[in-house]
């Protein structure tokens, strides 16, 4: 009986040695980072050059700092073009033939926190917008923004296959509706996580 009551009594011991050593921080594992985190954000990539430079005749969201692009996808009638200023993301949809004649051009702040916003896609959380282009074009766009990615779903109003695109952008069309076109922009890691989800 008096070697249990010193086994148990040995045991207690070590699990207060063991409990003060993490409390310590001694025994802590390292931490982590959690998947949003490992994702670059949005100021941080490099932006490209635009031809014609469509965003000078845009109307932004904050004067104060000049709008970056971070990607262009075009078609035969549209160039639409993702961007950054400040702490916002922008879409801005110009005719391809007169690019200085904005159809759409949307913007929303990203989230302060994670507790705003959706969790809609991977890398959020996501404030959302939308619009329509102009009355000649039948087109619409949805944009959902976040510190470290967009995705944009955009709908020219007409079948339409992109003819190129430049910078941190990935698309997919959508197989429910064949006219609609998504476009990711972001890293490499957090587009390649949101084009598993489309």
């Amino acid at each position: 009986m008096a070697q249990v009551i010193r086994k148990l009594a040995i045991g207690a011991a070590l699990s207060i040695a063991c409990v003060s050593c993490t409390a310590n921080g001694e025994g802590d594992a390292p931490v982590t980072p959690s998947p949003v985190d490992q994702f670059t954000p949005l100021d941080q990539l490099k932006p490209i050059n635009l031809d014609g430079d469509p965003l000078s005749g845009a109307e932004t969201f904050d004067t104060r700092p000049t709008p970056r692009a971070l990607g262009e996808v075009s078609t035969e009638r549209y160039r639409m073009i993702v961007y950054t200023q400040g702490s916002s993301c922008g879409l801005l949809v110009v005719d391809a033939k007169t690019s200085q004649r904005p159809l759409i051009n949307l913007v929303s702040a990203w989230p302060k926190n994670v507790s705003e916003g959706s969790q809609r896609y991977a890398a959020g959380p996501y404030n959302f917008a939308s619009g329509a282009g102009s009355e000649s074009s039948r087109s619409r766009a949805s944009l959902y923004c976040s510190e470290k990615a967009m995705v944009v779903e955009f709908t020219p109003g007409e079948e339409a296959s992109t003819s190129g695109q430049q910078g941190h952008v990935s698309t997919k069309k959508r197989h429910s509706d064949p006219e609609s076109l998504v476009v990711v922009t972001g890293s490499d890691a957090a587009r390649k996580r949101i084009m598993k989800q489309l």
